[in-house]
């Protein structure tokens, strides 16, 4: 049914007015998807948060100073650096989503890492992701987080 949505979507983006009906569902869709990954998050569950990618190995995330390619990678990143216990509480705000076309939007947003100081203490910054639209929803393909 999404994939059916995100067609018509398209196809109404070109005779105009609908444009921002469908930007508004992308907007609404990525935002439930970043809100149950935060909640995942500050709950302690990588595996959940991880959920909001798409598992395949041509997932990428980037930040300041690598480059990694493929779901598996990623959730060992995120492994490595976050323990249960020190994940802290993630917040997402200013999310701005816009649809590219058939099943595909790019979001920007600032994040914030709210943590105790032995666990680094709060960090925050901002984001773009590349998104991709199948029919179990919403997931990040591609994750820039500087």
């Amino acid at each position: 049914m999404r994939v059916v949505i995100g067609i018509v979507c398209s196809a109404l983006m070109f005779i105009g007015g609908a444009a921002a009906g469908c930007a508004a569902s992308a907007q609404a869709g990525v935002a439930a998807l970043l809100a149950r990954s935060a909640e995942a998050w500050n709950h302690g569950d990588l595996d959940d948060f991880m959920r909001a990618y798409e598992n395949s190995p041509e997932t990428v995330y980037m930040n300041a100073t690598a480059v990694i390619r493929g779901y598996a990678a990623i959730r060992a990143h995120y492994a490595g650096r976050y323990a249960p216990g020190r994940m802290g509480q993630l917040s997402v705000s200013d999310l701005a989503v816009r649809p590219l076309g058939l099943r595909y939007a790019v979001a920007t947003a600032r994040w914030h890492l709210a943590r105790t100081k032995s666990a680094g203490g709060n960090v925050s910054g901002l984001f773009s992701l590349v998104l991709h639209q199948d029919a179990a929803g919403w997931h990040i393909i591609t994750d820039h987080t500087p």
